[in-house]
């Protein structure tokens, strides 16, 4: 008897601690879920503004008015512009974002009514997140909506700071705005899948537009001032996690992303 209730207390013993490591493994997985969530925005809008920009615009700008500073390098015969960018470097344009690498843009008149702008990346990172691949922006010369752009791109990678990576593709909209001839804004909307950095396929869905600032984005504030999307990280073909993304700006170009977790906890990322 004595020897069945010790066997008892000591499966109940194994079953408590593999419980307690369960529920420890999917804490920490959702909370990774959730800074790469943050992530991945991150990389795909820091690069917007430098994208929106047109060739003309790059043949005369000082390199101390963009963000972070860049050094522009144009090759006029293959109309492309590079950007290089400097960590290290001194720059007086508001908060600095930590950039690293080369921006190339390549523009490209495909017809007399469509072009488009194609950035790579060459050993580029921002705030220790890497971006690999490409990405092209169209736009289509139309008299109804001149301001429209969209893009798509494939295969994309976002490196966190471990060397894990997420693979995506995707497809987004933009509406610009513009004054006094200078970019003064956009929004977005669109859809990306691919795969998480555990191999997880992974959806994002809009719910509200985002909406960007030239202003904010010129201080180092690259974030969108509103916005909302849905994120489904499946976890077999049928059954998903899905956590929130949403954008508050509290005054002026003070922004917070918040990833509501499919717990209910709530991550908050800032660019201070």
């Amino acid at each position: 008897m004595r020897q069945r209730f010790l066997l008892l207390a000591l499966s109940v013993l194994v079953f408590s601690s593999c419980n307690t490591d369960i529920e420890k493994n999917i804490s920490t997985d959702l909370q990774v879920e959730g800074r790469e969530i943050f992530d991945i925005s991150l990389g795909l809008e820091e690069a917007y503004f430098f994208a929106f920009q047109t060739l003309d615009f790059y043949r005369t700008v000082l390199p101390d008015s963009l963000p972070s500073c860049p050094k522009v390098t144009i090759n006029e015969a293959e109309r492309k512009v590079t950007l290089t960018f400097d960590k290290s470097s001194n720059c007086s344009t508001g908060k600095k974002l930590q950039r690293n690498g080369k921006i190339h843009l390549q523009y490209i008149n495909t017809n007399a009514l469509e072009s488009i702008t194609r950035l790579e990346y060459e050993t580029y990172e921002v705030r220790k997140i890497k971006l690999e691949g490409r990405r092209d922006f169209k736009q289509i010369r139309s008299l109804t909506n001149p301001n429209r752009r969209t893009e798509d791109f494939e295969d994309l990678l976002v490196i966190d700071e471990f060397e894990s990576s997420s693979k995506i593709s995707g497809n987004y909209e933009f509406q610009l705005s513009f004054l006094n001839g200078k970019l003064a804004g956009f929004e977005s909307s669109g859809n990306l899948e691919g795969r998480n950095i555990t191999g997880r396929p992974i959806v994002m869905e809009p719910i509200a537009n985002k909406r960007y600032l030239t202003e904010c984005i010129n201080q180092g504030i690259v974030l969108p001032i509103q916005g909302s999307e849905r994120w489904k990280i499946f976890r077999n073909a049928t059954s998903s996690t899905n956590h929130s993304l949403n954008y508050e700006n509290e005054s002026g170009c003070q922004i917070k992303a918040k990833v509501t977790l499919f717990d209910g906890r709530i991550l908050i990322f800032e660019l201070n």
